[in-house]
């Protein structure tokens, strides 16, 4: 149930109809959602009411917030609807009449995300949703996948990086030795990220402190609750934003900012435009795909290419520093011959018919919208 990353696709995305899911009479036990980027969730509005939408207990919390911020800005979004989300937990079985689906915690840019097991009449077909093995989260996903994906029927995988083999795959450990060198060496840093991208964040988080610069954020109702939800919700330490202050972003703070220098978390909006024309010789870090910035791109975002256009021509100084929340090709490989997958199927991809050319055993098969596949 995502949404289109291209605005172009909004109007097929507002025209989306799935008989018994999103028209019709109702014949559907549940949509599984495994993380809540906009892509994988943002149609959740189109399901009939009288189906359950199931989800991680921490994607549904800033999910939820996500929702009631557009709410309270825009005047769209559902909060409420969010709210009756079901919940599931890793290792804990749902079942569906005779289908059994078991999630599994991943490593991916997006706070609890899963992936799912699926059996069935004897078949294992394993979800893999959005992965990566480069993230806080990287080291255990070799294990996980021994442990309790192997000998696999049909693996259906994500595939995005395939059309980026140009992209440089950092760890999460280098973009955070990286960001602590620039923010040892500027005095005043400004970050754009994802809002819900917690490991990077964190990653942020973590360089100031080593910097020893004070961290700010621009909004106490959304930026800093995310964090909360994070710090209250997380087993590692690494998520803890309260082991030092995080500043919420006032104008009382700019004497404070401007003796100690600081890495100020932002969005694209006013605020943070505000705050550096009051600070003009910044920094500014740049953290997410490169893909938003680009004119020939589909996800091509013109506010945010207007945002950065203009904070440069400001003087700002700029600097890219972003790892992807996707499984590299050598890691999709991985995957693929951990699980011992016998039919491999490419999802969120622009080229899937690369996986023929990937060093796999499982017979690859490119699906159309519609097209069913028996793997008996």
């Amino acid at each position: 149930m995502g949404a289109s990353l291209s605005p172009e696709q909004a109007e097929s995305d507002a025209s989306l109809r799935i008989d018994g899911v999103t028209c019709g009479e109702p014949d559907c036990d549940g949509v599984l959602i495994t993380h809540c980027h906009g892509d994988h969730v943002g149609l959740f509005e189109s399901v009939l009411l009288q189906i359950p939408i199931y989800t991680g207990s921490v994607a549904k919390r800033i999910y939820k917030l996500v929702q009631q911020t557009v709410k309270d800005k825009l005047g769209k979004g559902s909060p409420e609807r969010v709210e009756t989300f079901k919940e599931y937990a890793a290792g804990q079985p749902l079942y569906f009449k005779d289908i059994k689906v078991t999630p599994y915690c991943i490593d991916h840019s997006a706070f609890g995300a899963y992936m799912f097991l699926i059996e069935c009449g004897g078949k294992r077909i394993l979800h893999t949703g959005d992965i990566r093995m480069h993230g806080a989260r990287g080291r255990k996903m070799p294990y996980v996948f021994q442990k309790y994906a192997r000998n696999i029927d049909a693996l259906i995988i994500e595939g995005t990086m395939l059309s980026r083999q140009g992209e440089k795959v950092k760890t999460m450990h280098e973009l955070g030795r990286d960001a602590e060198k620039l923010l040892k060496d500027s005095k005043n840093v400004f970050v754009l990220c994802s809002s819900t991208d917690i490991d990077a964040i964190a990653e942020f988080y973590a360089a100031a402190e080593k910097a020893r610069k004070p961290f700010v954020v621009c909004e106490r109702d959304y930026q800093a609750e995310i964090l909360r939800i994070a710090t209250s919700t997380a087993t590692s330490s690494f998520y803890d934003f309260e082991k030092r202050k995080v500043y919420v972003y006032g104008n009382n703070l700019h004497p404070f900012m401007n003796e100690r220098g600081f890495c100020f978390l932002g969005r694209f909006n006013a605020v943070t435009q505000r705050v550096m024309q009051s600070f003009p010789d910044n920094l500014l870090i740049y953290s997410m795909w490169r893909g938003y910035l680009d004119k020939t791109h589909a996800a091509y975002d013109e506010y945010k290419s207007a945002f950065i256009e203009k904070a440069v021509s400001l003087g700002s100084k700029f600097e890219y520093l972003h790892t992807s929340g996707h499984a590299s090709i050598e890691d999709i490989e991985k995957i693929c011959h951990i699980t011992q997958a016998r039919v491999v199927i490419p999802i969120h991809c622009e080229v899937p018919e690369s996986f023929g050319k990937l060093d796999i055993d499982g017979e690859v098969r490119v699906l159309s919208d519609g097209e069913s596949l028996d793997i008996g």
